[in-house]
């Protein structure tokens, strides 16, 4: 008998190991670090089948409006008119409600829309760069055979920060003639941009191509026309409603050289140099159009972080994952038009447009180096759900991170010991902690999160255990940034 039960002693504990293990490995499968040659590409559907077939041999050009947050678009709700060319184009797109970034900074947000990784794995920040043979988008879809091309206003997403190096060409609006002779506007303005690309694209246009684009505006200063300053000047804005800061982090309250009113003025602002970044948008549209592209390109308009205005305490970006500094927008208009307009509103991240973009251009991409999931069967129809959690970090004393679901928004600080729980279905604006009030729920998500970290090349275990320290990053290239890079960089109020 006693033989018996030491058998079925073992027989369990033998099972739950098992169990144990396969939970580990899809903790490591599902954040990107189970190696194997290939990640597999979306199975063959005639619903899969005619996306393929109407992005094949399509271009791609991504368009970043710098600083942009969803809730500030037409087409995501907002009440003003700060985006009739970007609400016009989500008519004919895929429209992703649920859209989150994985860094409230534009240098690592970028590093992970390129890599397809979070922020604590390709540790792209500063002056880091990317660590040695990192898989990349430019670099995987150079060796499909895409011409690659980067155009960027903010220097933290370009070369001169490490950004865009895998490029074969890279532009900044620096290397044509100023517009205006003002203190910063030629650097933020988008018309050069736009030269630049027209010029590049009136060579290429009758090659496949991969174009990166991305606008300054609405990221400060505000130098939009004055006509569109003139649309929202003096008036109140709509759905504001300012906060506080939850715990007291050293956090700065007012972004140099820049002073302006704090709010309403500075949302007015904000507002009228989103409409601004717009009209770069439909211009780039228009170019497309006149090269007679823009019908075989897929094109995604999104974000790399959104901005605060005070309703939580904090103000810019940066140091915040309140959903005003990281829910973003995006849109997907398919080549040929092959999907249409649809409202997806799954959970989704900056991560996963990587793995989607090979997925629908049916070219592999190494699993081992990739942790977002493709958005192909999403648009296809065959699931609902891609993610059931986005991670996003930020800057901050201390930093902190969101673990962010359809229902739930957990954030966490990198002392270990401060945390905040939002139910974001019945409280969208995250203004009632839950904590204290729903422990089970707080620590399924914080077990949730333990799970994610150590599948991380850095674990960012700091933020749920007190005891433990940031681990440091392993060596990678440096970035020195030249006296013109930092001009830039100081313009846009990252320097003092």
């Amino acid at each position: 008998m006693i033989a018996k039960l030491r058998g079925h002693f073992w027989l369990v504990l033998l099972s739950l190991a098992v169990l144990v293990g396969l939970g580990a490995l899809w903790a490591r499968s599902r954040h990107g670090v189970t190696a194997s040659a290939a990640a597999p590409l979306t199975p063959d559907s005639p619903v899969v089948s005619a996306l393929r077939k109407s992005a094949k041999n399509a271009n791609l050009v991504i368009c970043i409006t710098d600083a942009a947050r969803a809730d500030h678009f037409g087409c995501y709700g907002y009440p003003r008119q700060t985006t009739p060319n970007i609400d016009a184009l989500a008519r004919e797109s895929l429209k992703f409600d649920e859209h989150f970034c994985q860094f409230s900074r534009t240098k690592p947000s970028t590093a992970s829309l390129f890599t397809g990784q979070y922020p604590d794995t390709h540790l792209v920040d500063k002056e880091r760069s990317y660590l040695d043979n990192t898989f990349t988008m430019a670099r995987g879809l150079q060796a499909a055979g895409l011409e690659t091309a980067l155009f960027s206003s903010n220097p933290n997403a370009s070369p001169g920060m490490g950004i865009g190096l895998d490029f074969q060409e890279t532009y900044d609006q620096t290397q044509v003639k100023p517009l205006v002779t003002r203190r910063w506007e030629g650097l933020t303005r988008p018309e050069p941009l736009l030269t630049l690309f027209q010029t590049w694209l009136s060579k290429h246009k009758r090659s496949r191509f991969f174009a990166y684009v991305h606008f300054d505006p609405p990221h400060q200063p505000y130098v939009q026309p004055n006509a569109m300053t003139a649309l929202f000047k003096g008036k109140t804005p709509p759905n504001f409603r300012p906060g506080s800061y939850k715990f007291p982090v050293g956090e700065r309250k007012s972004v140099l050289p820049y002073a302006y009113a704090p709010v309403p003025e500075w949302i007015n602002l904000y507002d009228a140099n989103l409409r601004y970044g717009d009209w770069a948008v439909g211009e780039l549209e228009r170019i497309l159009k006149d090269a007679g592209v823009f019908d075989n390109t897929l094109l995604i308009v999104t974000a790399d972080h959104g901005e605060a205005f005070g309703e939580h305490g904090y103000f810019w970006h940066e140091r915040g994952v309140y959903d005003e500094l990281v829910h973003i927008p995006l849109l997907i208009r398919w080549p040929k038009n092959g999907v249409g307009h649809r409202t997806i509103g799954a959970l989704t991240q900056t991560i996963d447009l990587l793995p989607t973009i090979f997925d629908a251009f049916n070219v592999r991409y190494p699993r081992d180096s990739v942790q977002g999931r493709s958005l192909l069967p999403l648009i296809a129809g065959t699931t609902r759900k891609i993610d059931d959690y986005a991670f996003t970090r930020s800057d901050g004393d201390p930093p902190s991170y969101l673990m962010r679901s359809l229902d739930y928004s957990l954030i966490l600080y990198g002392n270990g010991k401060w945390r905040e729980l939002y139910d974001v279905k019945s409280d969208p604006g995250q203004h009632r902690d839950l904590v204290s009030e729903r422990p089970t729920e707080t620590k399924g998500l914080i077990e949730g999160f333990r799970a994610f970290a150590k599948a991380q090349r850095r674990q960012p275990l700091e933020f749920i255990d007190p005891g433990v320290r940031a681990a440091p990053a392993p060596a990678s290239p440096s970035i020195k940034a030249t006296a013109d890079v930092r001009k830039q960089l100081r313009g846009l109020g990252y320097l003092k």
